[in-house]
C-alpha cells in the first residue's frame, strides 16, 4: 500500500507513512472491507495452502486480515519503504500471525534471485499503482508481478483511477473530496491532502489499466468493485 520510499509528496518513510493508516481509513471508500473482499475472492481460486504475494505490504493490515482467517496461508509482503516494513512487522507480531509470513524491504523485482519465491499462487496490489507515472513504471511493476506468479494464478488490483478528461471525473472527484469531510478530515488537512493528490497521483483510466494488465501478461480481467474514484479488478496470469 505504499510506493516510492522517501519520494515527495507522498513520503512513506516520513510523516505521511507514519499517518498512512489513518489517512487510508479516512479517504478510501471500502478500505476496511477491501481486504476481506479480496480474501473471499481468493479462497475460491487457490488451494488449501497457497503462497500469496502482497505488493505494497504497507502497515500490514492486509496480511493480518488474511492470516487471522487463514493462518495456514504463506504470505510474502514486499514494500520499498523501510518505515512501512517496520510498521508491518510490528503489526504482524502483535497479531500473533508471524508463522508463514515474510516481509521484504525492496521491490518486486528484488525477488527475482530468490528461487523460493518462484511461482506464487496468487498476488494482490492495493493502492500502489496510482503513485507510479505511466512512463513505463506502471507497466514494469505489473510485468514484475506477472513474472512471479504461476500460470493461471489470480491477481487482485485495487486502484485510485480515472479519466481526467472524461464526463464524470470532475463530479466524482468533487464527491470524493466531500467524502473526506464527511469522514472527519478538517479543512486545512483536506487542503494539504488535495495538494498532495494534485502533485503526486498519476491518473490512469480504467481502459488504460486494462491495457496495462493485458500487456503485462494478465487475462480474463473484470472489475469486482467500484466506489467513487476507486476500483478493484480480478485477473489471472496468462498461461
Amino acid at each position: 500500500m505504499s510506493t516510492h520510499g522517501s519520494a515527495e509528496p507522498f513520503d512513506f518513510d516520513g510523516d505521511y507513512g507514519g499517518d498512512y493508516e489513518y489517512i487510508a481509513r479516512t479517504v478510501i471508500p471500502g478500505y476496511r472491507s477491501s481486504f476481506r473482499q479480496a480474501l473471499a475472492l481468493l479462497e475460491g481460486r487457490v488451494g488449501p495452502c497457497p503462497h500469496l504475494l502482497v505488493v505494497g505490504a504497507g502497515t500490514g493490515i492486509e496480511i493480518v486480515t488474511f492470516k487471522a482467517v487463514r493462518p495456514e496461508w504463506r504470505v510474502t509482503g514486499v514494500d520499498p519503504s523501510g518505515q512501512m516494513i517496520e510498521i508491518a512487522e510490528r503489526r504482524v507480531r502483535e497479531a500473533g500471525v508471524e508463522a508463514g509470513v515474510r516481509l521484504v524491504h525492496g521491490q518486486v523485482r528484488d525477488l527475482d534471485d530468490d528461487l523460493e519465491d518462484a511461482g506464487f499462487t496468487a498476488a494482490t496490489c492495493f493502492n500502489v499503482m496510482h503513485f507510479l507515472p505511466d512512463d513505463g513504471a506502471k507497466q514494469s511493476l505489473l510485468r514484475d508481478i506477472a513474472r512471479r506468479l504461476a500460470p493461471g494464478a489470480p491477481f487482485l488490483l485495487f486502484e485510485l483511477h480515472g479519466d481526467r478528461t472524461g464526463p464524470r471525473f470532475d463530479e466524482l472527484f468533487a464527491a470524493w473530496s466531500r467524502y473526506w469531510e464527511i469522514q472527519g478530515m478538517g479543512k486545512a488537512e483536506r487542503a494539504a491532502f488535495r495538494a498532495k493528490i494534485d502533485e503526486g497521483i498519476h491518473w490512469a483510466s480504467e481502459a488504460r489499466i486494462l491495457e496495462l494488465l493485458a500487456a503485462a501478461g494478465f487475462e480474463h480481467t473484470w472489475r469486482y468493485y467500484r466506489a467513487l474514484l476507486y476500483g478493484a479488478w480480478l485477473s489471472r496470469r496468462a498461461g
